[in-house]
């Protein structure tokens, strides 16, 4: 069934772009792109998330992407992913190991209004993402739900609510969904705000105004109503996070500020026993012209408590699937990245990217465990690094494009791209 609706829309795709050859340029805009080569993840999310996967061997990954302007406001995006990659990579239950392409995910699939200064993206897309984060944190798998936004007088307001793929545990089937809202305030060239994340599970997720309720803090939900509970979790079934930010910007960079707050220990015999739970990333773009030379430039940092995320309740982690929801990985202590595009004339573009990072197998405590100081501080700390070559070269006269990439590490490898288009 996978296999015969990823041909379905395979064929749409191919049928939109044909149509789009005699239309408007802007109108349509289709991408086909074939990757082959080894996967390569960060060590710490491999060891606590429990990827299984072998490291060693070459993996096919095809992506069909689609953009349809429908009016001046109103457009739709969708995305299809085939692979012979394990399914739980991407977030599916099962896979047909005897066929060559085993499994696949519509991975996008959204209309989106935009009108003046409100936005309303209805669907499954990256609603949570910024276009400021980096490669290595991208999580590959969208939830389905709807996402506002409104600017008015210098002051900006966002409200995304997802529903999150369905997780297994103790033999019963819990399902996800993760709210978000923010307020933000824009000056001369930096925007400040504050926003909270409410992860919900449970038997089921019903259609509830309360958690849906854009102008009421998450965190007080836990005071006012009777949260769930279930045999084996010593946790309950929701769990809130508060985030500043700030976004500064000019005419060829922008920075990207970010505090989570998921656990901060405010009685002085509790910070005694238990640990904070706090991430802070950065993220910074510039945009540079060296002797006529174009170079997009992004780095940064994470660091965070290495009990940050993790939650007791079942399946109440700050994750979608296995991969983080921010810009960590499991066990985190620091990780530094930087990732530079280099481009010469239109046809010859060169890579550069690497990261640093250190990390525990947190994996091995209980989660009743993970907020413990003592048993933390046992955890022993790892490290580990990774540098990343690549080379595109693009044709003139055709919208295709060929790249090769090769990384090296604690698992080096390689990778080819072939890419399509209009």
């Amino acid at each position: 069934m996978i296999r015969f609706a990823s041909l379905v829309l395979l064929i749409g795709h191919f049928y939109f772009c044909s149509v789009a050859l005699g239309q408007d340029d802007n109108a349509y805009k289709f991408d086909f792109s074939y990757t082959y080569g080894t996967l390569q993840l960060l060590p710490g999310l491999v060891a606590n998330a429990g990827h299984d996967f072998d490291e060693d061997k070459n993996y096919s990954d095809i992506w069909i992407h689609g953009d349809i302007n429908i009016s001046d406001k109103l457009s739709y995006a969708g995305s299809a992913e085939i692979t012979d990659q394990p399914h739980q990579l991407i977030n599916t239950k099962y896979s047909r190991p005897d066929y060559p392409l085993s499994t696949g995910r519509i991975q996008r699939s959204a209309f989106k209004y935009s009108h003046n200064d409100f936005s309303l993206i209805v669907g499954r897309d990256d609603m949570l993402g910024s276009h400021l984060r980096p490669q290595i944190f991208i999580y590959p798998t969208y939830g389905d739900g709807f996402s506002w936004s409104y600017k008015t007088h210098g002051w900006g307001a966002k409200h995304v609510f997802q529903v999150l793929p369905a997780e297994k545990g103790n033999g019963q089937v819990f399902r996800r969904s993760i709210s978000y809202h923010h307020l933000a305030k824009d000056f001369h060239n930096f925007t400040l705000g504050v926003g909270e994340y409410f992860i919900l599970t449970g038997e089921n997720i019903e259609f509830d105004l309360k958690r849906l309720n854009p102008f009421l803090p998450y965190a007080l939900n836990s005071h006012d109503s009777e949260a769930d509970n279930f045999p084996g979790y010593v946790g309950d079934t929701d769990n809130s996070l508060i985030k500043l930010f700030i976004d500064w910007r000019k005419k060829s960079s922008q920075l990207s500020l970010s505090l989570y707050v998921d656990e901060f220990q405010i009685d002085a015999a509790d910070r005694a026993i238990k640990n904070d739970a706090l991430l802070l990333n950065l993220s910074v773009f510039n945009d540079l012209e060296v002797f006529g030379v174009n170079s997009r430039i992004i780095w940064g940092f994470s660091v965070g408590n290495t009990n940050f995320g993790q939650h007791p309740g079942p399946f109440t982690t700050t994750t979608i699937g296995m991969y983080p929801l921010f810009e960590y990985t499991p066990g985190m202590k620091d990780l530094v990245f930087i990732e530079s595009n280099t481009s010469l004339g239109k046809t010859w573009q060169f890579t550069i990217a690497g990261y640093s990072e250190r990390w525990v197998n947190i994996s091995e405590l209980l989660p009743s465990q993970m907020n413990q100081r003592a048993d933390l501080e046992e955890l022993k700390i790892h490290s580990d690094s990774r540098l990343l070559f690549g080379v595109e070269y693009r044709l003139e006269q055709y919208p295709i494009r060929f790249k090769v990439s090769g990384w090296s590490g604690n698992s080096p490898g390689m990778c080819l791209k072939t890419q399509l288009g209009f």
